[in-house]
């Protein structure tokens, strides 16, 4: 499993996520599974006073799509953790909040790998390529968040078995 390791920044200013591109091989079976992260550039806004009475700020959604490259059937997972142990500045890294597109919940980050999505696959039959966006929101609190930029590290990958 390769992992691939990206910069979220916060608040008042705006961090990128480059474009991350992961092989992941089943050693008995030779699959392979590409990865793909677009629209890497993450932003969260300067929160306005209504931001801060909604408790929250969103940012845009990075897409990631998975593509069969070479193999048979495979369940592919793509699961994601923060490598980071706060935000900075006294902030929680439980206030950094994601969730898949097609779902209305959001789940804090954590530092220990979390299913976003998994699917089985087949080269060029079934779910292939398949993929979805995940986007990120960040709590406010007009009492415990000071002016500033907030920052996490986290981590995208894709696991498969065959």
């Amino acid at each position: 499993m390769l992992t691939r390791a990206r910069r979220l920044m916060s608040v008042s200013t705006s961090g990128a996520i480059l474009l991350a591109l992961v092989l992941c091989a089943s050693p008995a079976a030779a699959q392979k599974t590409t990865l793909t992260l677009t629209n890497a550039t993450i932003t969260f806004p300067t929160p306005t006073a209504a931001d801060y009475i909604n408790g929250y700020v969103d940012a845009t959604g990075v897409t990631f799509n998975l593509d069969a490259t070479s193999g048979a059937s495979r369940t592919a997972a793509v699961l994601i953790r923060a490598t980071s142990a706060s935000l900075g500045g006294g902030k929680l890294l439980g206030d950094l909040k994601w969730r898949r597109s097609d779902l209305a919940t959001w789940n804090a980050i954590t530092s220990t790998d979390v299913q976003v999505e998994q699917r089985v696959m087949v080269k060029n039959v079934t779910n292939d390529p398949w993929g979805n966006t995940i986007f990120f929101r960040m709590l406010l609190n007009w009492t415990t968040d000071a002016p500033g930029t907030y920052a996490a590290n986290y981590v995208v990958t894709v696991s498969q078995t065959p």
